[in-house]
């Protein structure tokens, strides 16, 4: 639209903070500043604008951090130096109506009077942060705001995680009462779920204990510590309850092998027992159907009638025999 330089630079939103944390939209029609005169600003931009690139570039920024940002890199990753943060988080991403299931990169880095942060499609994290925003809710410092974002991401992971223990604890009873006939499709489902879970978990619980409880980032802000380290007491348990899921899933797969295998068994003993049986009487039908001289019965009213007999009989004599011999029944 006419006099909207944000949307013409790539901004996709920019916000603006008092010194007291409340936040305001800055307008469309003035591009924002990286470090405004007081509070600190969220600049959010759309990397697929090369207008957005550019003004990245120009900002002055770390080469690192700017590679980073406008990078296809898919991974994880938290890297920093002396007073900035940045680095890549796994988000949902939004289609119209709502969040998806796929997952998109959120690229940011953190200053002491900032938080820029820029993606290729629309993500949950930051929408919902942004509705928080307008309805009024204060953030103190860039620290607290990628919190904020980074605290909804695991909110989304922490939703999908309680809806995959229901469905295990669900697949699990109709497979422990016999009664899921579609369980090896529901099992796979819920292990590629909680594949996919684990490892945008994985990638967050990492980050945060390298930047919290080792060395490699001792010389970061020590904002961005705290916040990760935060974090981190709230992934623990997570990542527990994905790696759970993960174990009992390959429990299921195990259990539904086991009875799969028995249930051949049963069939292929059936079987076996209905040939067993049947084996005496094919052979003595095959052999009163050679047609030559000498068979006995060919000459009597009651040939058919004794034929039927002998082979019951054999059959029977062939019952007895298995279960003499322990082949079948007690």
């Amino acid at each position: 639209m006419p006099g909207d330089l944000q949307s013409q630079a790539g901004f996709v939103w920019a916000y603006r903070f008092d010194a007291d944390g409340r936040p305001s939209l800055i307008p469309r029609d003035t591009l924002p500043d990286l470090h405004p005169a007081e509070g600190f600003v969220w600049l959010h931009v759309d990397l697929v604008h090369t207008r957005a690139q550019s003004w990245i570039t120009e900002q002055g920024l770390p080469e690192a951090a700017c590679e980073t940002l406008v990078s296809h890199e898919t991974h994880q990753r938290l890297d920093h130096s002396a007073d900035l943060a940045w680095g890549v988080s796994h988000d949902l991403i939004r289609d119209i109506a709502a969040k998806s299931e796929d997952v998109g990169a959120l690229r940011w880095i953190i200053g002491e009077d900032f938080l820029l942060t820029g993606r290729r499609d629309a993500l949950h994290a930051t929408r919902m942060t942004a509705e928080a925003l307008n309805r009024g809710e204060a953030v103190n410092n860039p620290s607290a705001l990628l919190e904020q974002i980074i605290e909804y991401i695991i909110d989304d992971i922490t939703d999908a995680v309680v809806r995959l223990l229901d469905e295990t604890d669900s697949v699990e009873d109709q497979i422990l009462l016999d009664r899921l006939h579609d369980g090896p499709q529901r099992v796979g489902a819920i292990r590629r779920t909680a594949v996919r879970l684990h490892r945008q978990l994985s990638g967050l619980h990492v980050l945060f204990r390298r930047f919290a409880e080792t060395q490699s980032g001792r010389n970061a802000p020590d904002a961005v510590k705290a916040a990760a380290l935060r974090l981190l007491q709230r992934t623990d348990a997570l990542h527990h309850d994905v790696q759970s899921v993960q174990d009992r899933a390959r429990l299921l797969q195990d259990e539904i092998a086991a009875r799969s295998a028995s249930r051949t068994n049963r069939q292929l003993y059936v079987l076996s027992l209905l040939t067993a049986l049947f084996l005496p009487a094919t052979f003595i039908t095959g052999l009163f159907g050679i047609n030559v001289k000498g068979l006995p019965w060919v000459e009597s009213d009651f040939g058919a009638p004794a034929v039927a007999l002998t082979c019951m009989g054999a059959a029977l004599f062939t019952l007895i025999l298995l279960r003499k011999r322990g082949v079948i029944g007690d």
